[in-house]
């Protein structure tokens, strides 16, 4: 999803938090955590060597392919497991768990929105296929993994 898209969700997740709760810190943790888990991308522009930063930019390196690795630290179902159990363990943390909200809020709408691996928001997937944005967000759908290729060479024969 694009960042604005990303605004916009955040804005009616943290309308919602603050109507059903009655506390504006509710409101502000989902709609601020809710659209800057993005920031990750901003390392992964400067890491994939891009230079002088804007958001014409940053939008373009995107659509053209010039992000080769895509790490995206805080896109992972990882970090949401985590941000999960230190709400456990803080007894369900007030403001911890509308964070909670809003971060989880970001990656299901990236996992059902955007094209890619349905295991591209766990970080460990990233990892074992050297975060190689090609397979993890792949733009054609036919493409296959070098598992997935193996597979159809063994049947094949």
């Amino acid at each position: 999803m694009r960042p604005i898209n990303h605004v916009s969700v955040s804005i009616i997740t943290g309308v919602v938090a603050y109507l059903s709760t009655k506390t504006i810190s509710s409101g502000i943790a989902c709609f601020l955590i809710g659209w800057l888990v993005d920031i990750d991308h901003i390392w992964d522009y400067y890491r994939n060597g891009c230079k002088g930063f804007s958001v014409k930019r940053f939008l373009d390196a995107a659509d053209d392919g010039k992000i080769k690795k895509s790490y995206l630290y805080f896109h992972s179902y990882e970090v949401l497991a985590v941000l999960v159990i230190f709400c456990f363990v803080t007894h369900f943390n007030y403001l911890l768990s509308f964070i909670v909200v809003g971060f989880a809020t970001h990656l299901f709408f990236d996992q059902i929105f955007n094209l890619s691996h349905p295991y591209a928001y766990f970080i460990t997937f990233r990892m074992f296929h050297d975060y190689n944005a090609e397979i993890i967000f792949k733009q054609n759908r036919h493409v296959k993994l070098p598992i997935e290729r193996e597979e159809i060479k063994e049947t094949k024969e």
